[in-house]
């Protein structure tokens, strides 16, 4: 399996149009291969460049997404909501990842189980209001990512308790920037966040860790999102529809 990730940069002040957009489009239809069966959850960012949204999407393989988008973009009747929410944003970018070797760190997306609909959600969003989804992209040498792995299953694997019910997954880059690791979590709020984090840290493993992997580290960075106010926009959170 594979999972598409998308990053539009909206022009500001445009992000509550494309949400407006959506509904108006709808989500059934022509839309239902890749809204109803693929989708993860679209996420509108909270640190950094405002206005940024990702959305995520399960596809069995490339084939898959190839299909479902040749099907998506050739349907007439979708021409005018293309041409309409292409005003609204600035950039559009894409990659495509793939599950981490080590089930216990992408528990949703792995060779035994994928996460789909018929899943229960990960979390009520109506009861964690402030809820935040960190993605933490982390950049490797060449040749890398076999020495990330090692390292993580000899020592960070014995650290990360405090989070391993938070783990939406962990991916590596198959098309886009080579070497590089995506780690997405959510949390009840950032002070969720920085507490499990802080537990993590100061495992005398996770210590053990760092220094492993910090000659083949070039860069480490996180983001953080709000999932989509929209139910039908982020399956993994289900918003309750009075919210």
């Amino acid at each position: 399996m594979v999972i598409e990730y998308r990053e539009y940069k909206m022009k500001l002040g445009n992000l509550h149009r494309f949400y407006q957009a959506q509904i108006n489009r709808g989500f059934d239809g022509k839309m239902a291969p890749i809204m109803r069966d693929s989708l993860l959850g679209y996420f509108s960012s909270v640190s950094g460049e405002s206005e940024n949204l990702i959305h995520l999407y399960s596809l069995k393989d490339l084939e898959h997404w190839r299909n479902i988008y040749n099907n998506i973009y050739e349907e007439p009747e979708l021409q005018t909501y293309f041409e309409s929410v292409r005003k609204l944003i600035s950039t559009q970018e894409n990659k495509f990842l793939i599950p981490a070797p080590i089930q216990s760190i992408s528990p949703l997306f792995n060779e035994d189980n994928i996460w789909t609909r018929d899943n229960p959600p990960l979390c009520d969003i109506a009861e964690y209001p402030h809820m935040v989804i960190e993605q933490q992209t982390i950049s490797l040498m060449p040749g890398g990512l076999s020495k990330y792995w090692e390292a993580y299953e000899s020592c960070a694997i014995n650290a990360v308790s405090p989070i391993e019910k938070n783990w939406i997954g962990c991916f590596y880059t198959l098309i886009g920037q080579l070497h590089e690791i995506n780690n997405f979590w959510f949390f009840n709020d950032h002070y969720d966040r920085d507490r499990r984090q802080h537990a993590v840290t100061m495992n005398p493993k996770w210590t053990e860790f760092i220094d492993l992997i910090r000659p083949i580290v070039t860069s480490q960075k996180s983001h953080f999102f709000t999932p989509a106010p929209i139910k039908e926009m982020c399956p993994l959170f289900y918003i309750n529809a009075n919210a």
